[in-house]
């Protein structure tokens, strides 16, 4: 009977929440209308934050898979991948918490013969690869072990569904057929379906790991670069696969010290490696948006209080007939949860439009797998949040009823006063509103300032009209050392011959390109060196005029000449860093520099120039330690980089720099065609993703607070009509009245401010990783906080007016 009388009460308090929203239309549409866009931005985030989580990962018991990453500890712990040496014996000697593992890395291939030559994203992979990620294909097989000997590779190939259906016409007799990858034949085995893209979710094809690099280069335990994945055993965690893993890293640094020495292996779940960054940066978003709901429910909870106090003697009426505080606060509770489930229905429309603006208007390439959207789990959170903020906001009203004196509840009229409990409340709520407004303005501007200074980063050479194209040189023959089917040389005349272009030069990479480092001996270097502290550098080859075209400036000697474009050159050009490293104060023209170890075979090269340092891996990290080396390019580098000064925009010349290219040579494929200043924003693309959202999200909360101060200020206009219409009439100035109302609203922006700048010391912690040199002392952070306080100070400024125009005749004979 008790739970029956329980429902009866709830359908009874929920018919009188019906008949008060509608008896108030201008109340119920404000308060949803917040609801809907607190509610309904955090459903969208979290479905944005749901997506990244590890069961959205589409492969077989994805919390269980893991990359083993080789590192290398020189000072500071530097990822450097697996060698073929170090992962065999990580497959036998890891076996208590991995049930196998698969080495995987994935490289551009040239693939012709079925059409226009073209570069194929492409992964080798480990023939147990697939079945640690529970992969079976649509047509044919996988790879088997005898296929996967380094010592004789089977040239076979598992295509994707996409790449099939593209190049092959979703033929189904594609199996057994032959294709040219690299300009070696391969047999087509199988074809996985539509929704296996590889780890990266990019991959086209596969091909056994055992094609991987050459046989001798395979044996090297000192050449590393690939990554290995990995299955745990049931039951095994994280941290014991780690630790078995360091015991192997420290049985293979004592057993080979030459190469092993200071390495380890980081044991690191696949979803962090696919998700880690999006993580963090969905993550802020979230903390985002929820500062916007609890702003929401300030303000709706204030409006709350307000109703209340024009409901008092309603109120105090149902307590004098036997409602106990218990029933008081159900009834509350209902309608606001009412409240809020009507504003969480119009949030989840809300939260499909904004998903979509979030995907479609991100400039963030998201990876395949990452699909937000409303499901179940969205659904369950939107009605969680409604229900609690229903709850929160129903408790303020009835806190503020909740010791009150019944007697005087009953002999009130409408005095215009609503005691000092119902004051606090409210003043507090909207301190609360400020601060938290204030921790996302702060944000925001932090993260704008991010994005500026990203922007006036100096990359060491100009982007500003710079066209990069990258192209692979197949050979006349597969024979080894065979000529090229056309010269750099000629490449580059006929580009340079392309209407719009000014200058042109080549290399084997571009600033951007990423390319690795090799150790070198630099002249007259100390002797403390080790395997894993000797000196790297990044190696580029480059043709005349390279340093002219990026506009990269020479800082001593000259650049290459003509006769030293050949492979036995032995000029090099270096940049400042190196020359500040070793020989500080000295003329280096002349110095001498190796590839290699000091004992290596290589040759000795003589410096004849010294450029300035170019940010060559990423424009938005540090400046790297490790310093670049060039070299004379040479027409054994088949994988070519090309660079295009351009008089036009350089978008304008793609389509007839592709047409050059191929008639050079058809079977040149041509691929990474952007113009440089494309390439430097997409690496702050992530940062002003999360700026645009973070900005949209503060601009929200500003006028969401603002609102809340303006409706707090009138009210306590209004419930002071008496008091201010007997001060005018007593002959107050309208400048007095004016001030003691816009003092009463500074005061509490004051406090709401202090407290937020003391809270934004926590958030830029929290954030630290998406922002780039921006301290809180930074301008734009106080130009923020400036607005927020004229903002805050016009609320109060409106109702403080209209306290000045009050006729003290009418304000005493009002009620």
């Amino acid at each position: 009977m008790k739970i029956r009388a329980w429902f009866d009460n709830i359908q009874t308090d929920v018919r009188h929440a019906a008949r008060s929203l509608r008896r108030s239309p201008g109340f119920a549409a404000a308060a949803l209308l917040a609801l809907a866009i607190g509610i309904g931005g955090n459903t969208a985030v979290f479905s944005v934050v749901d997506a990244t989580r590890v069961r959205a990962i589409p492969y077989k018991d994805p919390e269980r898979l893991v990359n083993l990453i080789g590192n290398v500890d020189r000072g500071v712990v530097e990822r450097r991948g697996a060698s073929y040496p170090d992962f065999l014996d990580w497959r036998t000697q890891a076996n208590r918490s991995f049930e196998d593992l698969a080495a995987w890395d994935s490289q551009l291939q040239t693939l012709s013969g079925t059409d226009e030559p073209e570069r194929i994203e492409t992964e080798f992979v480990s023939a147990s690869y697939f079945a640690l990620l529970g992969a079976t294909p649509a047509l044919g097989r996988t790879f088997r072990e005898d296929e996967d000997r380094v010592a004789k590779p089977e040239f076979v190939i598992v295509l994707s569904d996409r790449l099939w259906r593209r190049r092959f016409a979703a033929d189904p007799q594609v199996l057994g057929r032959t294709v040219t990858l690299n300009a070696r034949p391969f047999t087509v085995v199988g074809v996985m379906p539509p929704d296996f893209l590889g780890i990266e979710n990019e991959a086209q094809l596969w091909v056994p790991f055992a094609q991987y690099a050459p046989p001798k280069d395979m044996a090297d335990r000192g050449g590393r670069g690939f990554f290995v994945l990995g299955r745990l055993r049931p039951g095994v965690t994280l941290e014991a696969a780690q630790s078995e893993a360091d015991s192997v890293a420290a049985r293979l640094a004592r057993e080979y010290p030459t190469t092993n020495e200071a390495r380890g292996i980081e044991v690191s779940p696949l979803a962090t490696e696919l998700f880690g960054r999006l993580r963090r940066g969905t993550q802020v978003l979230m903390a985002a948006i929820v500062f916007v709901l609890i702003i929401v429910c300030a303000n709706v909870a204030n409006l709350l209080i307000a109703r209340s106090e024009v409901r008092r003697r309603e109120i105090a009426l149902r307590m004098a007939l036997g409602a106990g505080r218990a029933r008081l606060l159900q009834q509350l509770v209902t309608e606001s949860c009412l409240l809020t489930a009507l504003g969480a229905a119009g949030g989840l429309l809300l939260a499909e439009g904004t998903i979509r603006l979030l995907m479609t208007q991100s400039p963030v390439p998201f990876p395949l797998i990452f699909t937000p959207g409303l499901d179940t789990r969205a659904a369950a959170f939107t009605i969680a949040v409604s229900f609690v903020c229903g709850i929160a906001v129903g408790l303020a009203p009835w806190l503020q009823i909740r010791i009150a004196d019944l007697s005087a509840r009953l002999k009130e009229t409408s005095r215009g006063s609503d005691g000092p409990r119902a004051h606090r409340l409210r003043n507090v709520l909207v301190v609360a509103e400020v601060a938290l407004a204030i921790v996302l303005l702060v944000g925001a501007s932090l993260m704008i300032q991010t994005v500026r200074k990203v922007a006036a980063i100096d990359p060491g050479f100009d982007p500003e009209s710079l066209l990069t194209v990258h192209v692979s040189v197949p050979r006349v023959t597969t024979e080894t050392g065979a000529p090229p089917v056309v010269t750099w040389r000629e490449l580059l005349e006929r580009i340079g011959a392309v209407p719009g272009v000014t200058l042109a030069a080549l290399g084997n990479d571009v600033p951007l390109d990423g390319f690795g480092a090799n150790s070198f001996t630099a002249e007259g270097q100390p002797d403390t060196f080790t395997a894993q502290n000797r000196p790297r550098a990044y190696v580029h080859r480059v043709s005349p005029g390279f340093f002219e075209t990026l506009r990269i400036p020479l800082l001593i000697g000259r650049t290459f000449v003509d006769s030293e474009i050949v492979r036995t050159s032995s000029a090099v050009i270096v940049s400042e860093r190196l020359v500040s490293r070793f020989w500080p104060g000295q003329d280096p023209i002349g110095k001498r520099v190796k590839l290699g170890p000091a004992d290596s075979k290589n040759p000795w090269m003589s410096i004849v120039g010294v450029v300035r340092d170019v940010r060559y891996r990423r424009v938005t990290a540090e400046l790297d330690r490790d310093p670049d080396i060039y070299l004379p390019f040479a027409d054994s580098n088949s994988q070519i980089a090309l660079a295009l000064r351009t008089a036009v925009p350089p978008t304008s010349l793609i389509a007839p720099v592709r047409a050059a290219i191929r008639a050079a040579h058809a079977s040149i494929p041509v691929y990474g065609v952007a113009a440089m200043d494309e390439r430097i924003s997409r690496q702050s693309s992530f940062s002003r993703f999360i700026t645009w959202v973070m900005g949209v999200f503060a601009s929200i909360a500003l006028w969401l607070c603002a609102l809340g101060i303006y409706g707090v200020m009138s009210y306590v206009v209004t419930q002071r009509t008496r008091e201010i219409g007997i001060r005018l009439a007593l002959g107050a100035q309208p400048r007095e009245v004016l001030t003691t109302i816009v003092a009463g609203g500074a005061r509490l922006i004051v406090v709401g401010i202090a407290i937020g700048v003391v809270a934004s010391i926590g958030l830029r912690r929290v954030v630290s990783a998406q922002l780039f040199d921006a301290p809180l002392t930074d301008p734009a952070a106080g130009l923020a906080l400036l607005l927020f306080a004229l903002v805050g100070l016009a609320a109060c400024l409106v109702p403080g007016l209209r306290a000045t125009r009050l006729d003290p005749v009418r304000a005493l004979h009002q009620e």
